[in-house]
């Protein structure tokens, strides 16, 4: 069993996208090392977290990882959630839920959703 959080948030300005980026790495142990990404939380699979502009030119990111530890998955999210307020976030969502990609044969569970529009 896995925890999975994804988000896909946009912003006004590169500096909100990027400080909301920097607060996702440090929360997640994120680290380059020898050009290689690593995560110093447990997790399953890739970790992607991407940083790019939509079809309106606005900076967005793109972010999915998928922890060891229930524990891990509740931090990001309120981290996350917390933060599409305070930086802010021009419209957006957050997300959790508990995935079996790791075991196969079964769907993921619902998920447990923050938008902001």
């Amino acid at each position: 069993m896995k925890y999975c959080v994804t988000a896909a948030l946009q912003f006004s300005l590169p500096t909100l996208r990027s400080q909301m980026t920097q607060a996702i790495k440090d929360k997640i142990a994120w680290a380059i090392v020898d050009n290689i990404i690593t995560v110093a939380k447990p997790h399953w699979g890739e970790v992607t977290l991407v940083e790019g502009t939509d079809e309106d030119g606005k900076p967005v990111i793109n972010h999915t990882i998928r922890f060891d530890n229930k524990a891990d998955m509740d931090e990001l999210f309120a981290l996350i959630k917390g933060k599409i307020d305070k930086i802010p976030v021009l419209k957006g969502r957050v997300s959790k839920h508990i995935c079996h990609h790791d075991i196969g044969g079964r769907s993921c569970e619902p998920p447990q959703t923050f938008v902001k529009e």
